[in-house]
């Protein structure tokens, strides 16, 4: 018996129903909206708003910035100090005008 008392309350819980009404000036707020100008700006920040845009940036921002970071490293590493082996290899560029010079006299 308490099953058919709860199943009739639900069934009279409709009873009261009305039908729904809108706003006062509803219909004057949505064809507004609807006419609304829309310019480049607007269109734009529409895009960029999308949940799938803002996704597809951020990934692709953290995916560059991983790459950099990765070849940045790989660079670093690649880079090697040569030494200089033997005389003639010490007297390239620079270092063999200052031995060219031997007689000058730095105490002038």
């Amino acid at each position: 018996m308490k099953e058919q008392d709860h199943i009739d309350s639900i069934l009279n819980s409709l009873d009261g129903i009305q039908k729904a009404e809108a706003r006062p000036f509803m219909h004057t707020r949505v064809m507004a909206r609807l006419r609304e100008e829309s310019n480049f700006w607007t269109r734009a920040g529409s895009v960029i708003a999308k949940p799938a845009v803002a996704v597809c940036c951020l990934v692709t921002i953290l995916t560059l910035n991983i790459y950099l970071i990765v070849d940045g490293n790989n660079k670093q590493q690649t880079e090697t100090v040569t030494t200089a082996g033997t005389e003639s290899d010490i007297l390239q560029n620079e270092n063999f005008i200052l031995a060219s010079n031997t007689s000058y006299d730095f105490n002038k």
